[in-house]
This record gives structure tokens, sequence and C-alpha cells, in this order.
């Protein structure tokens, strides 16, 4: 039998982006669940005492690898990543306060969703990124959309 190779692949990014659509909708529901029963600073600690175990397992495969990256380099990185969890951090207490102060998780979990909007912006701001026509389009929708979404 001949196999027919003409399929065409699809790419492995796109798996995994799949997964997160999956597993951040449902984040976001249960978030809702969990802000009806504690208050915001109960639900950050919870959450992040349930990433205690992928800390571990992520601590764990780095340390196997481990590969000897340029220490200056290393520092860089290890700065910006450490930036990176206290932004996402007090976004998490934001959203969860969104939710205890009566937000609907269909609505909530939407209208923060577009936060791509504010890293074009700075994108286009400190980086010197340039944004087409079609983006400036996109992100006057995305506005659009925070407003139909919240009214």
């Amino acid at each position: 039998m001949i196999e027919d190779t003409s399929r065409t692949k699809r790419p492995a990014w796109l798996l995994w982006s799949l997964a997160t659509i999956v597993l951040w909708g449902a984040w976001g529901l249960v978030s809702k669940v969990a802000s009806d029963g504690v208050d915001v600073y109960v639900n950050q600690l919870l959450y992040t005492v349930g990433l205690a175990p992928l800390m571990a397992f992520v601590g764990w495969t780095v340390w196997r690898r481990s590969p000897r990256e340029a220490m200056p380099q290393r520092r860089k990185g290890v700065f910006w990543a450490f930036l990176t969890g206290i932004l996402g951090g007090v976004g998490n207490l934001a959203f969860f306060q969104a939710l205890v102060k009566g937000g609907e998780a269909s609505i909530v979990a939407p209208v923060t969703a577009l936060f791509p909007m504010v890293t074009v912006l700075l994108a286009v701001l400190l980086l010197k990124e340039r944004v087409g026509r079609t983006q400036w389009a996109g992100l006057g929708l995305a506005f659009v959309a925070i407003y139909l979404l919240s009214a």
C-alpha cells in the first residue's frame, strides 16, 4: 500500500496554542467559582500554592539539562522573568478582584483576554515596532469589544 505523504503537517506550536486556550478557558471558569468562596488575596495565595508542583517539575527539568549559558545573559533573563512574574501576579489580583466585585466570568475573561492590546502599544512605543493599518483597525475593534462586553 502506498502511504499518502501529501497531507499537510500541523505546526507544533498550534497544538500547544490550542492546549493553552482550553487550559486558560477552564482557569477563567474555576477562578470565578473560587472567587465566590474566598477573597482576592486568599485566591492569589492558593493559586500560587497550586503552582508549586509545576514549579518543582520545571525546576527539576531545568536542573537536569542545565546548559552552561553565559552568566551576564542569564542574569538579564532572570531579571526579566522575575518581572514577568510580578506583573502576572498583580494582573491575577486584578482579575480575581474583578470577579469578586461581581464580574461574570463570561464577561471578565474575554475583556481581560484583550491584554495583547497593551503589549502592541508598548511594543510600538518602547521597542519601536511597526504596526500597519490592519493591526490598528484590529486594536480599534478590540476597544469596541471591551465597550460592547461591558455594556
